[in-house]
């Protein structure tokens, strides 16, 4: 479908450099939700064949210089990737002096941000909307001694998966997060406390099926799927097809994992693998859960079913409604791509979405 013409635009790319906090001396598991090396300056490039002229804004610092200076009149859009650094709802902050300024922005608003990068708020919405997500207790960071009569709605599910309730990028993940007992439950909470101590600790029954993440496009009634990568936590057997494979050695997202090509396994409609009927319901479940917190223009829900059993429950792990878009590496343009959306059409869909709220929230 050809897309509207988007005039040439003066844009503001605002991307946090990660050279800039290894600079300050934090690590690379630190910095991990920040934009990949080489992310800001793809989307810079392609921005530019575009035809827009485009200012590199590195973080939020750089924001408020701006902003002070009177330097975003000339914007005619923000567009941007920046995660945030510090604060439990980081990726709603510069949302949120962008709209004080009213800069108009790529990307979901401050109050969607923030309810996303939540595990627990999220998770509470998806179920007042009847959306799935698996049962969970909370670990609240001030209780200091565990006590598992609070957690005994939950623990007859072993095993459980724990989690930081306030990360993203698997941060904290490894493979201590997946429990069998109480005595590796124990250890499991220390060692996360260890890890991020400022954060509550999200446990649910650990769920054994299929994980897709569905790619998303648009904003409201305009959101469709363009989309989707299934993560192999295991190598599938040669002779099963997508949908079909043993799950009985499955495993999840780790920092680790993660930097593997090999468990990832781009969704091909052209193969008919987007009919599947896992793949078909995980998406509309997707769409669901993206309406319901208004995110917009381009993003992520991750999915994984409750087992390998046909009629397997496709539960909300999290919304992604600021994702990654690094070509050749990032779920959202690496799915987009396989599935006829190159990465300059992406980002030339992503702008037309956002510049269409120009003259409803900006004039």
């Amino acid at each position: 479908m050809a897309l509207p013409e988007t005039p040439s635009l003066n844009i503001a790319l605002i991307a946090e450099q990660r050279s800039i906090y290894h600079d300050q001396g934090y690590s690379d598991e630190e910095c991990a939700a920040l934009p990949h090396n080489g992310e800001a300056s793809h989307i810079l490039t392609t921005l530019q064949e575009l035809g827009h002229h485009v200012t590199l804004v590195p973080g939020i610092q750089s924001l408020v210089k701006h902003l002070a200076a009177g330097t975003n009149k000339d914007w005619d859009l923000a567009f941007n990737i920046a995660q945030g650094f510090h604060g439990l709802a980081r990726e709603a902050q510069i949302p949120a002096l962008l709209d004080a300024y009213q800069v108009l922005y790529t990307f979901s608003d401050a109050a969607t941000m923030a309810l996303c990068q939540n595990k627990v708020y999220t998770k509470i919405i998806l179920a007042h909307h009847g959306i799935p997500t698996a049962p969970f207790s909370v670990i609240s960071r001030a209780d200091q001694k565990l006590r598992l009569d609070d957690l005994s709605e939950m623990l007859p599910h072993y095993p459980l998966f724990l989690k930081p309730v306030i990360e993203g990028s698997s941060k904290g993940i490894g493979k201590f997060n997946k429990v069998t007992e109480p005595a590796e439950l124990e250890s499991a909470v220390r060692k996360l406390r260890s890890l991020l101590p400022d954060q509550d600790i999200l446990v649910e029954p650990f769920l054994s099926g299929r994980e897709l993440s569905v790619s998303i496009l648009g904003t409201g009634v305009q959101s469709r799927v363009i989309g989707v990568t299934e993560f192999l936590w295991q190598n599938p057997s040669s002779d099963s097809a997508p949908g079909n494979r043993s799950h009985s050695s499955l495993e999840f997202a780790s920092r680790k994992s993660k930097c593997s090509d090999t468990n990832i396994l781009i969704v091909r409609n052209d193969a008919g693998l987007m009919a599947e009927t896992q793949v078909k319901v995980a998406c509309q479940v997707a769409l669901d859960a993206w309406k319901t917190f208004g995110c917009r223009d381009a993003g992520r829900v991750d999915i994984r079913f409750s087992s390998n059993e046909h009629n397997a429950i496709p539960n909300v792990l999290e919304l992604n409604p600021i994702s990654g878009l690094l070509p050749g590496h990032s779920p959202l343009a690496s799915s987009a791509e396989e599935n006829g959306f190159p990465y300059k059409k992406l980002l030339a869909a992503i702008i037309q979405s956002a510049f269409s709220r120009k003259s409803a929230c900006y004039s």
